[in-house]
């Protein structure tokens, strides 16, 4: 055991040699080493790691002058620096005066060629740090609350004030009027448009129980314009065979309007555009007959009173852009039937007029007819003079046939004909049954129909009837049945484009008459009164769903089919095939 006075003699010995080494270390802090390569600069921090990294280290470095290191501290010191090394902390003599050796910077720099060395700001440095998870948390919540904050805050408006002048200015320009007009066009359809289809269903659903005979027609949608169709005849119907909910109208003079009216005039109307006409089309003399081109839908084509084929372009402007010319050779008085018949890329338009003159004309070169037919049959009642013209008044072709075709005349008769024949006189033979001008004619064109039922044909007359003509029999056409149900003219008659048994015809009281011939032969299975007009056209839509119906004042009507009325019984059909077969 040591004693206390000999412990307190060892301290005391201890505080000596500690005083000792501070004085010497003083001493040797004050020299400063000398450096060989005087290119390179040290600065402080550098100086004081390196003289502390050759206190801990046997070798020297080379170049350089080293301090030498002091004397090895006592036990104390030195289980104190066993014990901060093992915790992780830097080893520092705790009874040395100089201060703690700075952290080496570690810095990575590729030079290039010509370039200066610049030193990368301390800001560049602090974006490249990671940022804790919940610090980038905080800093989202706190973005997103800044976000609110600033939405919750309210807009400041400010308000231009616009002087009338202004206004009408801008209202009266073109193109805010042809913007106008084209904006509303679509958002009158997009608003009419849900109201059709729930009608449509609505009338399906209602009417699926009902029995032949019971509403079979009902009225969806009625269309007229003040200024274009009031106290006009509806003279031509069709529906478009590229948009389905689309139809053009064909209208005459208005005999009681001023100097300035239109004299002819064409509107497109939609389904789903109740309030005014989608397109108008323009002409220097009434309209006879018009219909859409098939594979050119922006064309649309109409006959003229004056004997003119007149072409409007929808993507142009509301005139014409071609017309024939009235010394062309064609036509010189009215004309009633207007077609197109062909392929896609081989087409031609075909016209009657009630001159006698069928005309084949090509879209490309309008000038003048590629080809005039003169028709002609025989005269019964004078000797002298054997043959006389045929004046049509209207004209049908057959169902992907653009050869043979049937016109209606003025003499009551109806002729069948051929575009294509040796000589340019055309000698018909008549099916000879009508007392009065045939005021139309239409074809089965049914799907449904068989090789028997395509070949009906029927006819209206100013003569009150209406009848049905099998088209192949041997030596002529024979007429199968006369209908007699209207007390006025029947101004028009169609086959429905779906149901091979179903037809509709329009008369002076206003009546529409729908026949269904393999349920009765003799009378009609609906009457529909359309009201006090009486009604000059009508055509079916291509579903066979619905029919528009034109008057003498300018009103067309859209009708909607019951579903019970479309549906077809086979067996009924059957049984009228084998009727026709036996009555030929």
């Amino acid at each position: 055991m040591i004693s206390p006075e000999e412990k307190q003699r060892l301290l005391q010995e201890k505080r000596q040699r500690i005083e000792a080494i501070k004085q010497q270390q003083l001493q040797q802090s004050t020299t400063i080493a000398p450096v060989t390569q005087p290119q390179q600069q040290v600065t402080q921090a550098q100086a004081n790691v390196e003289s502390n990294q050759s206190f801990h280290q046997d070798q020297p470095a080379q170049n350089q002058t080293v301090i030498a290191p002091p004397q090895q501290p006592d036990l104390i010191n030195l289980y104190l620096q066993t014990k901060r090394k093992k915790l992780g902390f830097q080893t520092i003599d705790m009874y040395s005066n100089n201060p703690a050796p700075p952290q080496t910077e570690v810095m990575t720099i590729e030079f290039g060629v010509q370039c200066d060395f610049e030193v990368p700001q301390k800001k560049q440095e602090n974006e490249d740090q990671v940022i804790p998870l919940m610090e980038n948390v905080r800093r989202d919540s706190r973005k997103k609350r800044e976000v609110l904050q600033s939405a919750e805050k309210p807009v400041e408006k400010v308000e231009k004030n616009i002087s009338m002048e202004e206004i009408n200015s801008i209202v009266q320009s073109q193109s805010f009027q042809r913007f106008f007009s084209r904006s509303s066009k679509t958002i009158e359809k997009a608003i009419h448009g849900a109201e059709v289809d729930v009608l449509e269903d609505l009338m399906n659903t209602q009417q699926v129980t009902q029995e032949i005979g019971k509403d079979n027609l009902t009225k969806l949608l009625s269309f007229s314009d003040k200024l274009y169709t009031d106290n006009r005849v509806v003279t031509s119907i069709q529906w478009s065979p590229n948009l389905p909910n689309t139809f053009l109208a064909a209208y005459s003079q208005n005999e009681e309007g001023s100097i300035t009216d239109q004299v002819g005039v064409v509107l497109l109307w939609s389904l789903q555009l109740k309030s005014r006409p989608e397109f108008y089309c323009f002409a220097s003399s009434p309209i006879t007959s018009a219909c859409f081109h098939p594979f050119s839908p922006n064309i649309v084509l109409g006959g003229l009173y004056n004997g003119q084929v007149v072409v409007w372009d929808l993507r142009a402007k509301h005139t014409p852009e071609k017309r024939s010319t009235l010394n062309s050779g064609g036509h010189s008085y009215p004309i009633y039937g207007l077609s197109i018949v062909g392929s896609q890329n081989a087409n031609n338009i075909i016209s009657a007029s009630n001159d006698g003159r069928i005309c084949i004309w090509n879209l490309a070169q309008f000038n003048q007819p590629q080809k005039i037919i003169d028709l002609k049959t025989k005269n019964k009642q004078q000797s002298t003079n054997p043959q006389v013209e045929v004046n049509a008044t209207c004209m049908v072709f057959p169902q992907g046939d653009a050869n043979n075709f049937y016109v209606g005349a003025e003499d009551g008769c109806v002729y069948k004909s051929k575009l294509h024949q040796n000589t340019n006189e055309n000698i018909v033979i008549p099916f000879e049954e009508h007392l009065a001008p045939v005021s139309g004619i239409s074809l089965n064109s049914s799907p449904q129909a068989s090789p028997i039922i395509s070949n009906l044909l029927l006819s209206s007359s100013f003569d009150w009837t209406c009848k049905l003509w099998n088209t192949r029999t041997q030596l002529e056409s024979k007429c199968l049945s006369t209908f007699e149900c209207s007390e006025d003219y029947v101004y028009d008659v169609q086959w429905n484009g779906q149901h091979p048994t179903l037809f509709s015809t329009v008369d002076g009281e206003g009546y529409v008459d729908l026949w269904d011939l393999s349920y009765d032969l003799e009378a009609p299975i609906t009457r529909y009164k359309s009201g006090n007009n009486s009604i000059n056209k009508s055509q079916w839509s291509k579903d066979g769903t619905k029919i528009a119906i034109g008057d003498s004042f300018g009103e067309i009507q859209i009708l909607q089919l019951s579903q019970k009325a479309q549906k077809v019984d086979h067996e009924r059909l059957a049984k009228l095939e084998q009727w026709i077969k036996s009555d030929k």
